[in-house]
């Protein structure tokens, strides 16, 4: 019997230890979820729950968030932290343990971005993946648009690669009218300012470019940081090489870019979050031409990690290859999975 006690004390201890490093999430309707925080951002909790599996919470819904790992913990104000989550003194509350030693309350709907810092690749990455179907101007017909948006972030680094396709089908041809494909590269030196490069490649056959490669550097600013929305500020010097339909090349292209990205979101009543892309090219080698790119997205949430999205779009060329129109736009309907 000795033996019996002591053995049942071992095991609970073992099991009472696993449990206090998991990750631990109480939610006001008294659920109790264990298990691992993979991140928060925008309003959403990422939790791999070790019975759920990968759980997507709403920050609004947590009463007591606890962990015992370290994270990089960004607040609305743009206040950054490194250091342990800690249970609040208050439902809604929880306490930061910075890596300096001192002890921060701060308030569950503060939390703009964490990321734990010690964890796997595949974890990092959060994303989305969508398909539909489209009109656009380009074809007049309906088409298939695939597209997807990854994001991983760091300590210091944050990546995001996100491709958008446009794909005519009909029983004459395949057409691939549009294609824009992009990787970009953030790097943080202040809690409001960061370094930027950008690497991508576009086509676009309504404006008689059949591949144009631009590489772009610069600086961002997070303009505004707030409870339920972001704006962001990125401007610098891009280059690009472009190829029109036709087979003309007007050499190496020098553009001052201007770049705003705003995140919204509303988790309650009903369930929204828009994310739009806006940026603006002045040409320097080739004077007086101006370029604008817009990208947009609304989202609706069906059944938990399934969106309805709409995606309007619109380009404009002032000085496009000979023979084409200056401007293209289109509007995408799909059903989106995000993870």
């Amino acid at each position: 019997m000795q033996r019996l006690i002591i053995f049942v004390l071992l095991v609970l201890s073992r099991v009472k230890g696993e449990c206090q490093e998991k990750d631990t999430i109480f939610l006001y309707n008294g659920q109790v979820l264990i298990g691992e925080l993979r991140s928060i951002n925008l309003g959403e909790v990422s939790f791999d729950e070790i019975d759920l599996k990968l759980l997507s919470v709403k920050l609004y819904k947590i009463r007591v968030l606890k962990s015992n790992r370290r994270f990089k913990i960004e607040l609305v104000d743009k206040e950054l932290f490194y250091g342990i989550i800690r249970s609040g003194e208050k439902d809604g509350w929880i306490e930061i343990l910075s890596d300096n030693g001192t002890t921060v309350p701060i308030r569950l709907g503060q939390l703009n971005l964490v990321i734990p810092l010690e964890k796997q690749f595949l974890k990092s990455l959060h994303g989305n993946l969508a398909v539909g179907f489209s009109y656009t101007k380009s074809s007049g017909v309906g088409q298939v648009n695939l597209s997807s948006s990854v994001l991983y972030a760091a300590r210091k680094l944050e990546y995001q690669f996100m491709a958008s396709v446009n794909y005519s089908i009909d029983t004459a041809a395949f057409s691939r009218d549009r294609e824009d494909i992009s990787l970009m590269a953030a790097y943080s030196v202040s809690t409001a300012w960061f370094i930027s490069a950008t690497g991508s490649y576009q086509r676009n056959l309504e404006l008689s470019i059949a591949r144009r490669f631009q590489e772009m550097a610069g600086v961002g600013n997070k303009l505004f940081v707030r409870n339920q929305w972001q704006l962001y500020g990125i401007t610098g010097l891009s280059l690009s090489q472009e190829l029109s339909t036709a087979g003309e090349s007007p050499g190496l292209l020098v553009e001052v870019p201007l770049m705003f990205r705003f995140n919204f979101f509303r988790f309650q009543h009903p369930n929204i979050q828009i994310s739009s892309s806006q940026a603006g090219y002045v040409g320097l080698t080739q004077l007086g031409r101006v370029r604008i790119e817009g990208n947009t997205t609304f989202s609706w949430e069906l059944i938990r990690y399934f969106y309805l999205t709409l995606n309007p779009y619109t380009n404009f060329d002032s000085r496009p290859p000979s023979g084409s129109t200056n401007y293209d736009y289109g509007i995408v309907l799909s059903l989106t999975y995000k993870f």
